[in-house]
């Protein structure tokens, strides 16, 4: 086995140190919809600093440009070139989430500015996004995991959590449909509601598919989701 140098190491590091510190940016804002969620004050979502587009892309260049320089300046082994391939990946997941993030802040309080039953949405609302922040959690440990044991783990219930996410989201669904029937009057604020709510259901989503990228990235082989 060729041993890395210590610049090589280094170099590595910075660009797994540089996608943590923008996951835990992405994590702390879905962190605060969930605050303001379990506070039933969906008010508090306009207090919540947006993650600019133009911040975000300074970040994923600045990644993706230390990524190409360690291509062109080293030959990465196995490990280490499914682990660069992978975090060209994960940078665009992490960004799909931030503007899930940024849509659910601007659109759900406008939702259930209305007649709509809040209290029951928002009951469904907190174990959505409480399941789509531990997804994103244990996916984002994955990054700087390497027991194979804690990979597997995390990989696991990133898993669990978005099957929860996606169980609760298709009850939500069902139950908000029944309420469209039964109030014609209140169709569109229940459909505009349900469509922030998928963004919620998008971020789980998101997480599993870094979590997925992470897991081939440590581990290679076939992917079970089992």
């Amino acid at each position: 086995m060729v041993k890395m140098l210590p610049t090589e190491t280094a170099r590595l590091e910075t660009i797994q140190n540089e996608i943590i510190a923008l996951g835990q940016l992405v994590l702390a804002s879905n962190q605060q919809i969930l605050d303001a969620l379990e506070a039933c004050n969906p008010g508090l979502l306009e207090d919540i600093s947006k993650i600019k587009k133009h911040e975000r892309y300074e970040k994923i260049d600045e990644i993706d440009d230390n990524i190409i320089k360690y291509f062109a300046l080293y030959t990465p082994e196995a490990k280490d070139l499914r682990q660069l391939v992978a975090f060209l990946k994960v940078t665009n997941e992490f960004d799909r989430i931030a503007n899930s993030c940024n849509s659910f802040i601007r659109d759900f309080p406008q939702a259930l500015s209305g007649e709509v039953d809040k209290d029951f949405i928002l009951e469904y609302a907190v174990p959505l996004q409480k399941t789509s922040v531990v997804a994103l959690t244990s996916a984002l440990s994955l990054i700087e995991a390497e027991d194979k044991d804690k990979v597997e783990e995390a990989y696991k219930n990133v898993v669990i959590e978005e099957g929860k996410n996606d169980e609760l989201y298709q009850i939500i669904e069902k139950n908000l449909l029944k309420k469209i029937n039964n109030n014609l009057s209140l169709s569109q604020d229940y459909q505009d509601t349900m469509q922030a709510l998928r963004r919620l259901e998008k971020i789980a989503d998101r997480a599993l598919s870094i979590a997925a990228l992470m897991h081939y990235a440590k581990l290679g082989g076939v992917i079970s989701k089992t």
